[in-house]
């Protein structure tokens, strides 16, 4: 290789020399330390988690005076401390090993970069985690009390109804459904279907039954009315705060509007937008047309198992199967 060549080919890039540079200036903060361990994961809303989980965390810490800049300052009575901490407050089990795991993960890529001898955490028990969800069905009437609610006559109602159909027709999760787009409504082999962006980046597409088409038909069609013009990449769900700024609607929101709705139509348990899709769940299985594999896939559930423990309405006493215990004496000869 001639010198000429030699120079050109080892010519410093200066960008790239200064983000190496940068880095070598990073991990004086534990903020630096969560930065560089939530690289690993390619799903936005799983760096979101775990950032929220990891920031509680540590917060709670400060909270007794005790200040982390490092993870080997990290200790298995704070972890201990913090989980108890959780229980005393009400948090459902899930909730708390979620939480927990997301510490346990940080202190194990900890682990991975030699950054700490030993895991400080392994010492201190999670709790045991409910089999059962405590999440609550709707029965259909609830659930046609509740589309037919809102005043469709106005963009917010409108809204509120579209946000409905889609939760009970296609059983979305919250995060599900707000991230839907414009560009997702596409027509495959003869089928209007709807791309999901679901958890963990996977994809799955749904197709549109009619009336869920005729749906967001009207609802296009209606915020038309109200100015609305749709681009591609456009969020499908508008609020008043967010159409001009094509921002997604918050998961508050979602909930807020099934809360709302719920109480007008007189529904007294506790429910949430996770009460919706576990109603659509509910009722393929119930009524037994649809193969297990294919609710599976409907719901976007990797296990079959998921699937299987989303049978919400046989919770309730009416279907319960004490009803069906009937011993009947023998007669002996």
């Amino acid at each position: 290789m001639s010198k000429k060549v030699y120079e050109v080919a080892t010519k410093v890039d200066q960008d790239l020399k200064a983000k190496f540079q940068e880095a070598e200036k990073r991990n004086v903060s534990i903020q630096d330390f969560i930065q560089d361990f939530i690289q690993q994961f390619v799903s936005d809303q799983t760096k979101k988690a775990y950032i929220t989980d990891l920031k509680n965390f540590f917060d709670f810490l400060k909270k007794g005076d005790v200040h982390v800049h490092h993870p080997d300052q990290i200790k298995g009575h704070h972890f201990q401390f913090y989980r108890d901490e959780l229980i005393e407050n009400g948090y459902s089990s899930a909730t708390i090993n979620r939480r927990l795991v997301a510490i346990r993960s940080f202190i194990k890529w900890a682990m991975a970069c030699k950054l700490i001898d030993y895991n400080p955490l392994d010492v201190v028990k999670l709790p045991k985690v409910q089999t059962e969800s405590p999440t609550l069905a709707f029965d259909d009437d609830e659930v046609i009390k509740m589309i037919n609610s809102p005043d469709d006559s106005t963009m917010t109602g409108a809204t509120h109804k579209l946000v409905m159909i889609l939760l009970f027709s296609l059983g979305l999760r919250r995060s599900e459904l707000v991230n839907i787009t414009v560009d997702d409504l596409r027509k495959e082999r003869k089928h209007w279907a709807i791309r999901i962006k679901g958890k963990g980046g996977k994809e799955r597409h749904l197709p549109l039954a009619p009336p869920v088409l005729e749906a967001i038909k009207e609802y296009t069609d209606k915020m038309a009315t109200f100015g609305v013009q749709y681009s591609p990449g456009d969020y499908l769900l508008c609020t008043q705060k967010t159409r001009y700024k094509n921002t997604p609607m918050s998961g508050t929101t979602v909930y807020r509007i099934i809360e709302k709705y719920a109480k007008a139509c007189g529904i007294n348990k506790k429910v949430s937008p996770h009460s919706c899709r576990a109603t659509a769940i509910s009722h393929l299985l119930d009524t037994q047309k649809t193969p297990i594999r294919d609710v599976a896939i409907f719901a976007g559930h990797s296990k079959i198992t998921t699937t299987e423990r989303y049978d919400k309405r046989r919770e309730g006493l009416d279907n319960s199967a004490a009803y069906d215990i009937d011993y009947k004496s023998e007669k002996v000869s």
